[in-house]
C-alpha cells in the first residue's frame, strides 16, 4: 500500500518554487483534493470548530 501512495504522490503532486534564492523555506508540496479519498480531516476537528463558531453570537 505504501507503494501505491508513493507513485501517487509522485505522479500528482505539484511543487511549485517561489523562490529561487532560498528554497528551504518557500517549497509547497500539493495534490488536488478531487484526486484524494473522501474523508474527515483531522479526526473531525474541522467540522467540530465549524459547529462551534455557527453558534458564537457576533459582535
Amino acid at each position: 500500500m505504501n507503494a501505491v501512495r508513493h507513485q501517487l504522490v509522485t505522479q500528482a503532486g505539484e511543487a511549485p518554487l517561489a523562490n529561487v534564492c532560498d528554497t528551504d523555506y518557500t517549497c509547497v508540496a500539493k495534490i488536488r483534493k478531487e484526486w484524494l479519498p473522501a474523508g474527515e480531516p483531522h479526526r473531525g476537528l474541522h467540522r467540530h470548530l465549524r459547529e462551534l463558531a455557527a453558534v458564537l453570537p457576533r459582535p
